[in-house]
């Protein structure tokens, strides 16, 4: 029968793309969820943040797979449930065959170690040393992942303890930026690139018996240089010498063990931003926080900026690659022709109020004082009455005991409350403007995003 002709094949063929626009349906949900601003305060630190994050095309302009993951969690201990929490963010980026499926892998598996040396109340670089190792190991482990040839580089920052602790290994960018006068904006790099154009990576990776040269075609030299084994003229052929995963190269001096960084936060701490590096292929640190602070200085949210800056990475990208396009285009998926690679941005906003956790000890403290009052109230003993209690003399109205508690627990409910609204927890967040004004009225005369001077900038790399 001519319709039972090849149908075991278009059956397949039919199942493999039903199989897709399921995972794309649930990445574009994941990217719905992960793109919204999210707000809190961690010990003395007030974080707003978002992220967003888009699959590049190939030379066809067609659609690839996006082998980038993040990571936006807040980790609260699991013992000390009263301890500030702990903000994660992180950015994978996957390379290989099986690269989305390595940092996928890596995304799951990072916070969970994360969360667990955290509750066992260890430092924060051992931390995530323990956590990059545990991370490697679980691309290892990890059914139908071969990272013969496949891995995944990772940037993980964590906002502990009114600082910021990075761990990084491969690629993708960890910046902050600091106002140093009203108009200056200095850009902090947290991470180095980890390629074999730095001296001390070059050492380990020649030291372990590896080789360093460009691709080689037709005799030219393309592209940066790349990690080879010395008596091969194939693969691995990695321009990372620190990544999860790539066993191939693991032996040729290219390590999981990350690169750590620490720097307390101060109150000129403005802007917090990790990028990976289809971002900063053709924008410089220092461009990316021009863009950061160009955009929230007139009144954008955390989750419009990182939007703006993916497009204008992909701009960038068309300009150079080829294609057109500009980065105003509502359509973030075109390719236009142009060969892009995956661009992710994870931004957030933050300022540093020394006295907040104090303020809050405070008013805790204020609570409990008011509920032990209300409750000796019923501790026994002979009524107070209406004169004893101050509430009028032998002739006027009687108040019991359950009135004067009633109405002192309805006193520290309003004084609550409008604690609440002066530490801006109350009230359904609707614009940038309106959510700093209610989250950070005490610093709001001293925030930067209302300057709409263009700011002088300096790198600086720490």
């Amino acid at each position: 029968m001519p319709f039972l002709h090849n149908a075991p094949e278009r059956l397949g063929a039919s199942l493999r793309t039903w199989a897709k626009d399921v995972q794309e349906l649930q990445q574009q949900r994941r990217l719905r969820g992960t793109n919204k601003n999210r707000a809190l305060q961690a010990g003395n630190v007030k974080l707003c943040f978002a992220s967003y994050t888009v699959a590049g095309t190939d030379s066809k302009g067609d659609d690839k797979d996006n082998q980038d993951c993040l990571v936006t969690e807040v980790l609260r201990h699991e013992v000390e449930k009263a301890e500030p929490p702990l903000v994660c963010l992180a950015v994978m980026d996957g390379h290989g065959e099986h690269g989305g499926l390595a940092a996928a892998a890596a995304a799951q598996a990072l916070p969970a170690s994360i969360l667990k040396g955290h509750s066992q109340d260890r430092e924060p670089d051992q931390v995530l040393s323990e956590a990059f190792a545990a991370a490697h190991a679980a691309l290892l482990s990890t059914p139908g992942l071969d990272c013969g040839a496949s891995g995944c580089t990772a940037t993980v920052a964590l906002v502990v303890d009114d600082g910021l602790v990075v761990g990084n290994a491969g690629d993708c960018r960890c910046l902050v930026g600091r106002f140093e006068s009203p108009t200056e904006v200095v850009t902090y790099e947290l991470t180095n690139d980890h390629t074999p154009c730095l001296m001390h990576e070059a050492n380990r990776v020649l030291a372990a018996g590896g080789r360093i040269a460009a691709y080689e075609l037709n005799g030219r030299r393309l592209g940066p240089p790349r990690v080879w084994a010395r008596k091969a003229d194939t693969g691995p052929g990695l321009c990372i010498t620190r990544s999860l995963g790539d066993l191939a190269a693991k032996r040729l001096g290219v390590t999981h063990v990350p690169e750590l960084c620490s720097m307390p936060l101060t109150v000129d701490d403005r802007y917090l931003v990790l990028v990976s590096d289809g971002i900063t292929e053709f924008l410089s640190s220092q461009q990316i926080m021009a863009k950061v602070h160009e955009w929230a200085c007139v009144g954008n949210p955390p989750d419009e900026v990182a939007r703006r800056l993916v497009l204008e990475a992909r701009a960038q990208w068309k300009k150079h690659c080829g294609g057109g396009g500009g980065a105003d285009s509502s359509n973030d998926s075109a390719g236009g022709g142009a060969i892009i690679d995956d661009c992710t941005a994870i931004v957030a906003f933050m300022v540093l109020d020394p006295e907040a956790e104090a303020r809050a000890q405070a008013a805790m403290e204020a609570r409990r004082s008011v509920a032990e009052r209300s409750s000796g109230l019923f501790a026994g003993g002979p009524l107070p009455s209406a004169a004893g209690a101050g509430l009028g003399g032998s002739g006027g109205r009687r108040s019991s005991v359950t009135a004067i508690a009633r109405r002192q627990r309805a006193s520290a409910r309003r004084r609550e409350q409008r604690g609440l609204r002066q530490q801006g927890r109350h009230g359904k967040q609707r614009t940038w403007a309106q959510w700093a004004e209610l989250q950070w009225k005490a610093v709001c005369a001293v925030l930067p995003w209302s300057l709409a001077a263009r700011s002088k900038g300096r790198v600086m790399t720490v």
